[in-house]
């Protein structure tokens, strides 16, 4: 088969370790300082930003929302969701609000996404409750501008695995209208063979059901605009699944842009989102200017 199939236990663990190709700083460090950035930037925002705070869209624990709210009082802004990453195991939505400032600024809501990470959490579990916290807000704010899915890492795999979802059985549907997806893992099937799955106890089954990669649909007439986005310094794994991720969207007729940020690595690829001027707000702002 080739590729990740052919690779060594060792060297697949270390394709899918990002805090091994971070030039910055080495890598436990890279992680302390990552959960330190976007734990900081979120104390920032929570101090700044007109907020509400733990709003529940379903009855576990972690089945909460943090909103930081534009000042217009009509609730007719754009809707910014943001999933957080931590390999399905770790972060919280309490480190999810870094990138509110310079977004609400301009007029859009941003919404941090709580769910319950593994162990406590199961895959299946996750991906439907990032799709409830989707149905709740279109509920919520039935007069937005329309809904854009914001998802790093793992977060970009459930953000991705919401393009896929039948909200027949959910009660709404979200007017999503883009989705940028940093640094993401879309097939699972690798990760089964790597300690990350020794938290969450994905079968093949498991991991194949909840891989964005094998359900791609056909893009609808009003299908959102994808951007794809991945780091200089992610692994070549990570890398080539962004890449395939895209492709295929493209394939079945998604309008996709594929964007490789220069001299960034797996974690201030989404830090740096707290900057008015980076290059991903800046593209997540014109993304929501043009719709």
């Amino acid at each position: 088969m080739g590729g990740w199939r052919d690779m060594p236990a060792e060297a697949l663990e270390e394709q899918y370790s990002p805090s091994r190709w971070s030039p910055r700083l080495g890598s436990d460090t890279v992680i302390q300082a990552h959960i330190a950035a976007t734990a900081a930037g979120t104390e920032r925002a929570r101090a700044s930003v007109r907020t509400s705070l733990h709003v529940p869209y379903g009855p576990g624990e972690r089945e909460k929302l943090d909103i930081y709210l534009p000042t217009d009082p009509a609730g007719t802004f754009p809707v910014l969701v943001y999933i957080h990453g931590g390999y399905w195991q770790c972060l919280s939505k309490d480190e999810s609000g870094f990138a509110a400032p310079p977004l609400v600024s301009q007029g859009v809501a941003v919404v941090a996404v709580g769910y319950d990470t593994a162990p406590k959490g199961h895959m299946d579990a996750m991906v439907r409750q990032v799709r409830r916290s989707l149905a709740f807000l279109a509920q919520r704010y039935p007069g937005s501008r329309g809904v854009y899915l914001c998802g790093h890492s793992a977060g970009a795999h459930l953000a991705a695995m919401v393009l896929s979802t039948d909200w027949a059985e959910y009660g709404a549907v979200p007017d999503i209208k883009g989705a940028v997806l940093v640094s993401g893992v879309y097939d699972l099937e690798p990760i089964l063979h790597t300690y990350v799955n020794d938290a969450l106890s994905m079968s093949r089954e498991v991991a194949q059901r909840n891989s964005p990669m094998l359900r791609v649909a056909p893009a609808a007439a009003a299908a959102c605009e994808v951007l794809v986005a991945v780091a200089q310094h992610d692994s070549p794994e990570f890398r080539r699944q962004s890449q395939e991720y895209g492709e295929a969207l493209r394939a079945a007729g998604w309008s996709v842009s594929l964007l490789d940020v220069a001299g960034v690595d797996h974690f201030d690829i989404i830090e740096k989102l707290s900057e008015d001027t980076y290059v991903l707000t800046q593209v997540i702002l014109n993304m929501i200017s043009r719709a």
